[in-house]
Formats: structure tokens, C-alpha cells, sequence
């Protein structure tokens, strides 16, 4: 059974150490509170989790429209952090090479390159059209709508997979 937050309750604020604060009222506070999706992909903005620096859940947001400004934002921004996720619109180049593969690729953030391990193990498709690439330090990056990347880009992806 989910813990909803009673919303009513609910303080949020940026600590001096710019960390995200929240004191239930009544219950408890916490510093250093991580903000992390239920469903990141089906349900982005609903069962929003609050856990303390510990990791201990403090309790769940049953939506995130239900949060008046300017705790939203604050939840917002938290999760933007988080969830981080560039999103690679074109693929300029793509080898592989002893068992990695090294990906020089265009994002909506920008180009970069990206070193990953062995394609099979680096990319997951989540569900039809939508695969996620995580590189050798971790990081993750999302490919989506491969039908509307340039010729060559659709190439290169369809030729390793």
C-alpha cells in the first residue's frame, strides 16, 4: 500500500547546501531528499517519491498537478536533475571495436561521443520505438522515433540492430 503525502502537510525548500528540504508536518523532515518517478516512462507525474538522504521512502505524491507553485517547480526541478535523459537525434558515426562500440552522435543538448560496452548489452529497448542507451560511466540516453532521423542515422541503427 502506497503512503500518500497529505499535500497540506508538505514543506519544501532548498537547503543551504542547495539540496531539496521537506518537513512533513507533524511527522518528519529530511534533508537532501531525492524526488524519483513510480513509473518514469508510463506515468511520469504521478507517484512522485520523496526518500530522505538515507534512501528511506518519507512517501508518495499521488500526482504532481495536485502540487500548488512553488513546491511544483521545486519537484520539477528535482526530477529534471534526476532524470536527466539527452535525447540523440542523429547518429554521425557508429563502430565497434574489441568488444565496445563508440557512438559520435548529435543530442537535443548537443553533440557528443559516447563510449559504451558491447551493443547488445548497452541498449534496451523499453517498448516499441523507444530504446535507451547507457554508456560506460552509466549515463543513459534515449532514442526514440528512429523513423524520423536522418537516411544515414536510420541506417546506421538498423544495420546493428
Amino acid at each position: 500500500m502506497l503512503d500518500f503525502i497529505d499535500l497540506s502537510k508538505l514543506q519544501l525548500e532548498i537547503a543551504p547546501d542547495d539540496t531539496l528540504r521537506a518537513v512533513i508536518e507533524g511527522d518528519r523532515g529530511s534533508r537532501n531528499v531525492q524526488v524519483l518517478r513510480a513509473f518514469p516512462l508510463s506515468a511520469p507525474d504521478q507517484h512522485i517519491v520523496l526518500r530522505d538522504g538515507a534512501g528511506k521512502e518519507l512517501g508518495v505524491i499521488e500526482r504532481l498537478s495536485m502540487v500548488d507553485e512553488p513546491r511544483q517547480t521545486l519537484l520539477k526541478q528535482a526530477l529534471d536533475r534526476y532524470y536527466f535523459l539527452p535525447r540523440i537525434v542523429k547518429i554521425n558515426a557508429l563502430a565497434e571495436r574489441y568488444g565496445a562500440a563508440v557512438w559520435d552522435v548529435e543530442t537535443d543538448r548537443g553533440p557528443i561521443v559516447i563510449n559504451t560496452s558491447h551493443l547488445i548489452d548497452a541498449l534496451t529497448e523499453m517498448e516499441n520505438g523507444l530504446f535507451i542507451l547507457r554508456d560506460s560511466e552509466g549515463n543513459r540516453y534515449e532514442i526514440s522515433e528512429v523513423e524520423k532521423m536522418d537516411e544515414p542515422s536510420r541506417l546506421m541503427f538498423a544495420g546493428k540492430f
